[in-house]
């Protein structure tokens, strides 16, 4: 059963996906690689801000089993891809584009 629920229940676990993921080499030190440096946190999106940010291109990517779909229900126009399976399916996101994650 899908349900369509509210933008306000997707917002309790609204952040950013990407920024600062992937590109380029790492700096090698003499005779060993370096460590690749941590990719910058994501900036949150806090619920106020949400609409604002699909205006603005984001889009919605729900990371929740089909288990919890099915109990919970989703929201219409979401992306989704289990937390499971998102490694492997992450070319199927836009890049360069704010995703919202639930």
């Amino acid at each position: 059963m899908k349900r369509t629920l509210s933008l306000g229940a997707a917002a309790l676990a609204a952040g950013v996906l990407g920024g600062g993921c992937g590109g380029g080499e790492p700096p090698a030190g003499e005779g060993m690689a370096a460590e690749p440096a941590a990719p910058e946190p994501a900036p949150r999106v806090e619920a106020p801000d949400i609409d604002a940010a699909l205006t603005n291109g984001a889009i919605l990517l729900d990371v929740r089993t089909d288990e919890e779909l099915a109990e919970h229900g989703t929201i219409d126009g979401f992306v989704h891809i289990p937390i499971d399976e998102l490694e492997a399916r992450m070319g199927e996101l836009p890049a360069g584009v704010p995703i919202l994650t639930a």
